[in-house]
């Protein structure tokens, strides 16, 4: 997105001078975040008036200037593009008349100017405002109440109104899941005339025990020479979302299919996701595929792109592969594709050897599971294991990637580039102080070779007791990948060309890929004449972050609905982030962080706290100290809030906190998703 630099100050925000730079607002109550696409700008901290003008997800243009720290801040003084036509928030009489809260902290009311028919106003109900008037300086933002949602205390009705608020929709215009379902059940022969025909190749999906849709297969063959060729396969949902389409539009409004713990809302109607182009075992189905081969040392010493039709021999769960690679037994398997998958195992430890030499970096953070029954109730937290059938199938996904995105490139066609900027200096700075708290040698990350610096601690904290937090942190501290028709590169995974390709069911940018492909094997230039893909870019990158905050914060409804069984238990935690009215607090093992708001606490400092209070309506939970820190910094004295929150008050009769260990039901697609399948 452009930058526009004040005349006669060429020195940029750097230099100390004011600019104006425009990105996506994220709001946090009395402050924000402006998000620019821009390479090389980092998060603008936003505050003052301005900041009554725009809504959660705008974008907007701000006057920046660095303030002594370093940290980029600035002020709204104009909205591009509102991000919603609606706004979502608690319902309140206000003398005569109804006003909407909105759910973004201290953000302003908006005036109630009617109701919808058939809507009756509830107090204290969640609301969906249409907006007919927004705001500006001096009025608030006014419209009609369209949809009561329910009681704020219900767990369905709030993470209802997470997703209103975020213009994630769950339900389908008839119109295209007509679409979707003209194209009928089963593929018949006529339909793959003139692809490739793989059904003799050992092809198999390999995915979570409760995903939903399959579409990505993998296959290994051995060649002459000590070669191996992986074939990656993945749905051709370009075959039926053409552009210009009621179903490519719809697709491309989402942008993303959104996981949540007790429910999927899918970016294609389930005709299209559920069957298809769904990968599922001894069925036909229409593919993109690359093949790459590789040799000893894992470097892809020739690539081939083609339109295939598949016949997937085996639907693998990620511990049945696991199974196969310790030696066990699994029933059903295929000889041709049970020793496929007996080579994947050595193929994949020279492809991650090789991708760390080059500096990549690979975080190890736990990844937890809310578990939630058929009404949506959360029924325990699991922590999913990370097994290495897991890091098979990322390094086989990040490869045809990286793959795909070569061959674009080479061929000089436009697609979107799946970009991960350097760290920025300051906030390196900030991790590199924060490690050496925790004790570790952390001062050359600020050196020429970032990359290299940060690999080194990632081994400092491999046995280190504080490994979760000390990863969470490097996290942190990296700045967001987005999409871009522009791109110097993957930081994170150490690769000049990288693109999403692999998942084009459930992301609007793999379904570009996958075209900007098959004009490519077609002979075709002219690939995205209707669709600027910097336009394109913004739009899935916002719709990406707008997915990733409801799944989070869902999460954490559906945890504060747990410990508010809790209130009064003592727990074991560990200070994650320091603000100034206190510390987040990680507690124990479920993964669910807390306001400790008490000062003085360094990151790393494990302490006792105890649950004071749970707000299961905004997922936030207030804890009280229980005794003094443990390592670190000793804290002032500090008075944690014993009112307000909503279950706040005496012990009662609770499960015990084991419960966090707990499994069954759920959604989703497993681990995976938030790694080389996920948002990398």
């Amino acid at each position: 997105m452009r930058q526009h630099w004040r005349k006669k100050e060429t020195r940029g925000v750097s230099g100390g001078h004011e600019a104006i730079v425009e990105g996506v607002i994220q709001h946090h109550g009395s402050f924000a975040f402006l998000i620019s696409e821009k390479e090389g700008v980092g998060d603008v901290f936003i505050r003052g008036r301005g900041l009554d003008l725009a809504m959660d997800g705008d974008r907007v243009q701000a006057r920046v200037r660095p303030e002594k720290s370093g940290r980029l801040a600035g002020e709204v003084f104009k909205v591009v593009k509102r991000a919603h036509s609606s706004m979502v928030g608690i319902l309140r009489r206000v003398k005569d008349t109804w006003a909407l809260f909105p759910e973004k902290g201290s953000a302003p009311p908006a005036l109630v100017s009617g109701f919808a028919p058939k809507v009756t106003p509830v107090e204290g109900a969640f609301a969906v405002l249409e907006v007919t008037r927004w705001p500006e300086s001096g009025s608030p933002a006014a419209g009609t109440v369209s949809e009561i949602l329910g009681d704020p205390g219900d767990i369905r009705a709030r993470i209802d109104s997470i997703l209103r608020a975020r213009g994630i929709n769950e339900k389908f215009p008839d119109a295209v899941k007509e679409e979707a379902e003209s194209f009928g059940s089963r593929l018949e022969p006529a339909q793959w005339e003139g692809r490739e025909v793989l059904f003799d190749l050992p092809v198999c999906t390999i995915d979570g025990a409760d995903a939903k849709d399959f579409d990505d297969a993998v296959s290994l063959e051995s060649l002459d020479g000590g070669l191996l060729r992986l074939g990656v396969h993945i749905a051709d949902v370009g075959n039926y979302v053409k552009a210009g389409s009621l179903l490519d539009a719809e697709a491309y409004e989402r942008a993303t299919s959104v996981y949540l713990p007790d429910r999927v809302v899918p970016m294609l109607p389930p005709a299209l996701s559920d069957n298809l182009c769904s990968l599922v075992p001894r069925q036909e189905r229409l593919t993109v595929s690359v093949f790459m081969d590789i040799n000893s040392s894992g470097k892809v010493t020739r690539r081939r792109m083609a339109e295939t039709v598949i016949r997937s021999a085996r639907r693998f769960t990620y511990e049945e592969v696991q199974t196969l690679l310790d030696g066990g037994k699994v029933p059903d398997v295929p000889k041709g594709v049970g020793e496929a998958v007996a080579r994947m195992s050595a193929l994949t430890d020279v492809l991650y050897k090789r991708r760390v030499a080059r500096g990549a970096l690979d975080f190890n953070l736990p990844e937890y599971k809310v578990n939630a029954d058929p009404h949506g109730r959360p029924l325990g937290v699991s922590l999913r294991p990370r097994l290495k059938s897991h890091r098979l199938i990322e390094e086989f996904m990040l490869l045809a990637n990286e793959a795909i995105a070569t061959e674009l490139y080479n061929a000089k066609a436009p697609f979107l580039h799946r970009r991960h900027d350097n760290p920025d200096p300051l906030k390196l700075k900030a991790l590199s102080s924060a490690l050496g708290d925790l004790g570790l040698s952390a001062g050359h990350i600020a050196g020429s070779n970032v990359a290299k610096a940060l690999q080194d601690i990632l081994r400092q904290a491999t046995n280190h007791p504080l490994t979760n937090l000390i990863n969470s942190l490097m996290v942190r501290s990296m700045r967001q990948a987005v999409y871009s028709p522009e791109s110097e590169g993957h930081f994170g995974i150490a690769t000049r060309f990288y693109s999403h390709f692999t998942s084009p069911i459930r992301r609007y940018p793999d379904l570009l890929t996958h075209r900007a492909v098959k004009a490519l094997l077609h002979g075709k230039k002219e690939t995205f004449a209707a669709l600027p893909l910097d336009k394109a870019g913004a739009h899935c990158s916002e719709r990406e972050r707008a997915a990733a905050d409801a799944e989070h914060k869902s999460v954490d409804i559906m945890r504060a609905e747990m410990l508010r069984e809790l209130v009064g238990t003592v727990m074991d935690g560990a200070v994650t982030t320091v603000i100034d009215s206190g510390a987040f607090i990680l507690l124990g093992e479920t993964g669910a962080e807390g306001l400790l708001r008490v000062n003085g606490l360094k990151p790393g400092t494990k302490i006792k706290v105890m649950i004071a209070g749970v707000d299961t309506a905004e997922g936030k939970i207030d804890l009280s100290l229980e005794g003094g820190p443990r390592q670190g910094g000793q804290p002032r004295q500090g008075t944690a809030p014993q009112g307000g929150a909503r279950d706040a008050g005496q012990p009662r009769n609770r499960p015990s906190v084991s419960r966090w260990k707990g499994g069954g039901g759920g959604g989703g697609k497993g681990r995976g998703r938030g790694r080389g399948r996920g948002r990398k």
